[in-house]
């Protein structure tokens, strides 16, 4: 018998099983989703917004819970938890960005059971091209990428929300049909809302969609006693257990509205943006992405506008929607709230909302060229975004600082929490002004929002400058960020003139060193 005769029946016995299963769609994706976020991830110092979360997770549990909520806006829940992450793994910024790649592809698997549950209960006949669609434009989305390598609680947020979206459709589909919905599906809902409102503090507009999005159905006909109750019990929970995150909250609304944000109904434009390819990130081959999404956008709200009664492609459109435009309304009417990358959790919705589309697509031809069209142009965008250049180069200035700032110089902050990412820049002594970061207490314009971080007049700039205990200081390196922001008129650094010489200036981006030499110093 030769080698023929036996290879043959052993190769007839294989059985290779290409079939694609939830399970296997699931840990593909998510697998995408590791890569996509690993790229990069150590490649940029950790900016301002990320110091904070590395700064206030190293508090002590005390002042973490009773302190900072009283300077700080978010609830200290995040920061909790990612002070439990750095015992394990350490307080570096791949170390504290890992929690994020955490929570970002822990939502890939739930949003593609989102789209299972969407798919049993409104079949489109392409359950795994619904599926797919779906993970992968989590997986890959190049806003999500962005906020999935940051040590902020964004990523927390939208595992959050995407934890409510699934409990919102399978309690949707349990009241058509005529059930009070099970107790697992309320508890979806009641879960991923506290987690959203502890999260962040405007998870209040996300909790605020959330009960919308289920009272048509909830209210609807076949009117069940069972299920008031178990609504009612749900909302009563949550409401408890948000009771102490609310009180810290109102705790900090006397400074409301003292932030740099701003608005005009122009930035609505930037939500184009958000659902497809922000401007940053466009190319030549990511427009091609950005405009199937935006015609999959434009079926989306059709198909889910134009069908009758309450279901959850309608739900979608309101939990997607509805917390921009109540940041739009709150922003025109009462204070300025609306930011992109808070609304980085409607994305969930959205990318279900789109997968749906793409899934009702009327021809084979059509559905293969729209996926195609955001599969292979989106992939490197992802990566393109993943190896973006630093947002803040701490890293640069630190080392500048490093090389030039004698021993006997002051190195002054302003504002004061610049002095957060520096630290984990390196290991240098610097001086906040008016006051080492958290200045509460002290008087003077509050620039930032928080009364952690005072901005000065210009009697407090020229008092400061002139004060006798610096004269003997040979070089006082002062470092402003975004001054147009924080010292719109100059005046610390014209201050500093009055008294001293000017030296050169050095400038990454929005943040500026800036030497001031002592009369009998010489230039370095």
């Amino acid at each position: 018998m030769d080698a023929a005769q036996v290879s043959r029946p052993l190769l007839q016995g294989i059985r290779v099983n290409w079939r694609v299963t939830p399970v296997r769609l699931a840990v593909s994706l998510s697998l995408l989703a590791i890569v996509a976020r690993a790229i990069g991830i150590g490649m940029r110092p950790l900016w301002l917004d990320e110091a904070y979360s590395a700064w206030f997770s190293a508090r002590d549990w005390h002042y973490l819970w009773s302190v900072v909520p009283t300077y700080e806006p978010h609830p200290p829940f995040y920061c909790s938890i990612l002070k439990l992450w750095r015992t394990l793994f350490g307080g570096g910024a791949v170390a504290l960005r890992s929690l994020s790649v955490l929570f970002g592809v822990a939502t890939v698997p739930v949003i593609i059971a989102c789209a299972l549950e969407q798919e049993r209960q409104e079949p489109t006949g392409h359950p795994n091209l619904r599926a797919a669609a779906a993970g992968f434009l989590a997986a890959c989305s190049p806003m999500l990428v962005l906020l999935d390598q940051e040590a902020r609680p964004y990523p927390l947020l939208i595992f959050a929300y995407a934890f409510a979206t699934l409990g919102v459709i399978r309690l949707l589909g349990e009241f058509r049909a005529g059930a009070a919905g099970s107790w697992k599906s309320w508890l979806l809902v009641g879960t991923g809302t506290e987690l959203a409102l502890w999260a962040h503090d405007l998870g209040l507009l996300y909790a605020a969609c959330v009960g919308c999005a289920l009272l048509p159905g909830w209210l609807a006909r076949q009117f069940a006693r069972e299920r008031l109750i178990r609504g009612a019990a749900t909302a009563i929970a949550v409401a408890l257990a948000y009771l102490p995150c609310l009180l810290m909250v109102l705790n900090r609304a006397g400074d409301w509205g003292t932030g740099w944000l701003s608005w005009k109904p122009v930035m609505l434009f930037q939500l184009v943006g958000l659902y497809t390819v922000s401007g940053e990130a466009l190319t030549a081959g990511s427009i091609v992405a950005a405009l199937a999404m935006l015609l999959l956008i434009k079926r989306a709200l059709q198909s889910a506008l134009g069908g009758p009664g309450w279901s959850s492609e309608r739900a979608l459109v309101l939990l997607w929607l509805g917390p921009p435009l109540l940041a739009a309304a709150i922003s025109a009417t009462l204070i300025p709230i609306f930011l992109p990358r808070t609304l980085g959790a409607t994305l969930v919705p959205a990318y279900l909302a789109l997968a749906s589309a793409l899934a009702r697509s009327p021809s084979p031809r059509e559905r293969t060229m729209l996926s195609a069209a955001i599969a292979i142009t989106l992939i490197p965008t992802a990566v393109q975004v993943a190896t973006r250049a630093p947002m803040e180069h701490w890293d640069e200035v630190g080392a500048y600082l490093q090389r030039h700032a004698g021993a006997g110089d002051e190195v002054w902050l302003y504002p004061n929490d610049s002095a957060l990412p520096l630290a984990e820049a390196g290991p240098h002594r610097y001086a906040g002004i008016p006051g080492d970061y958290p200045a509460v207490g002290f008087k003077g314009p509050i620039r930032a929002g928080s009364p952690a971080v005072v901005s000065v007049t210009h009697e407090q700039a020229e008092a400061i400058a002139t004060n006798p205990a610096y004269r003997s200081v040979p070089t006082i390196w002062l470092v402003t960020r975004q001054a147009g922001i924080f010292d719109p008129n100059n005046d610390m650094p014209q201050a500093l003139s009055h008294t001293r010489r000017a030296g050169p200036k050095q400038q990454w981006g929005y943040i500026t060193v800036q030497p001031y030499y002592a009369a009998s110093t010489p230039k370095n």
